[in-house]
């Protein structure tokens, strides 16, 4: 039976438009920061802690609602959504899966504190750089989605 994790990530640009990327510890990869949604978590709170605890980045989620138009009633309240969801085999077997909220957000600053058990390495990367990491190949597309998104700014 395959076990399903819910994760947040945050696809993070400052504003001079680099993305910010951490390299994983565990993976030994580059990838946007972000991780696992804790329980009674909301998802839009979890990818800003994931944020600032792996990077000392105090961003904002910027992907928009839908505008159904409830505000903040009384009883409901309306969450930002993600920019892209995906389903992500984590072993190659399709029986450890991430289903992997995918935020816009922009930092707060550029300063950068990094989670020594988290991540190797973090950094900001123009476009092109970050292109040419060492990353997983989704992740490649969802960033020049993400940034394409960003310059028209339809988030």
């Amino acid at each position: 039976m395959a076990q399903n994790h819910f994760t947040a990530t945050g696809i993070v640009f400052n504003p001079s438009g680099e993305v910010l990327m951490i390299k994983h510890k565990k993976l030994g990869v580059w990838l946007p920061p972000g991780g696992h949604i804790d329980e009674n978590e909301v998802p839009c709170d979890a990818v800003l802690r994931e944020i600032f605890e792996e990077t000392g980045v105090k961003a904002q989620v910027v992907s928009a609602s839908q505008g159904v138009g409830v505000g903040d009633e009384a009883h409901c309240k309306e969450l930002s959504h993600p920019f892209v969801i995906l389903l992500e085999d984590i072993e190659n077997t399709w029986l450890h899966n991430h289903i992997d909220l995918v935020y816009l957000c922009k930092a707060g600053s550029d300063e950068l504190v990094k989670s020594e058990s988290e991540a190797d390495d973090i950094g900001w990367f123009t476009l092109e750089a970050a292109m040419a990491l060492d990353t997983f190949e989704n992740v490649r597309k969802t960033i020049s989605a993400a940034a394409k998104a960003v310059r028209k700014d339809t988030v």
